[in-house]
């Protein structure tokens, strides 16, 4: 029974359903998307990727994995992606997924566009009101000055891992020269060595042979 029930759902229904086609967001702010999906899915595997058509799409995240930008949260009965710390080369075409037994699997898109200034704010973007409080509380302030340091970290690792990359190449380019110079010097030390001997060995005096000399008998 259960797997006639998945069959007409693979067949005849939506199983994942995305909750807005065009989410907007400004740089080094945080978007979430929510996609809903049948309660039957929920111990099935679900992923965010990106592209524009859904067959070669880059997954980003799988369940129950996430990266240090991009956290997914499986409720069992919606998938929230939450991506953080976002920069103008996020902008393009998502879909969250759903694996499926029997079917290909179910996927839903949207759009996320992101911009440089506020105008880019749109519902897709996390609430920023103050729970009790009648009061609205902006936490972007702690958000940028998290994603500056984040992006501060990755770019002094990178130098770091560029300075070690050039120095091990410098070291490396050292240590050939230095054998290459000792080898020069040995194979120098040899042919002078063999030169020496060559001109030893011409320079000794070359015994003629005795010439006997028979006095002719007068006659």
């Amino acid at each position: 029974m259960e797997i006639f029930i998945l069959l007409s759902l693979a067949l005849f229904s939506d199983a994942m359903v995305m909750d807005e086609k065009v989410k907007s967001g400004i740089e080094l702010d945080t978007v979430s998307a929510n996609c809903n999906y049948d309660a039957h899915y929920k111990d099935h595997t679900k992923y965010w990727c990106r592209g524009y058509f859904r067959n070669s799409c880059n997954i980003v995240a799988l369940t129950p994995n996430s990266t240090n930008r991009v956290v997914l949260k499986d409720t069992g009965s919606q998938l929230i992606i939450t991506v953080s710390c976002l920069v103008k080369e996020d902008t393009g075409w998502y879909w969250c997924g759903i694996q499926r037994d029997f079917a290909r699997d179910d996927m839903d898109f949207t759009q996320l566009i992101v911009t440089d200034n506020g105008d880019g704010r749109a519902t897709g973007f996390l609430p920023g009101k103050e729970a009790g409080r009648g009061s609205l509380k902006d936490p972007s302030g702690n958000r940028n000055l998290s994603c500056r340091t984040s992006k501060a970290i990755q770019k002094a690792e990178g130098s770091r891992m560029s300075i070690l990359i050039i120095c091990i190449l410098i070291t490396g380019l050292w240590i050939i020269f230095i054998v290459s110079h000792l080898s020069r010097g040995r194979r120098s030390r040899r042919n002078r060595g063999v030169t020496g001997k060559s001109i030893t060995r011409s320079s000794q005096p070359s015994q003629a042979p005795s010439v006997v000399s028979i006095p002719l008998a007068t006659i």
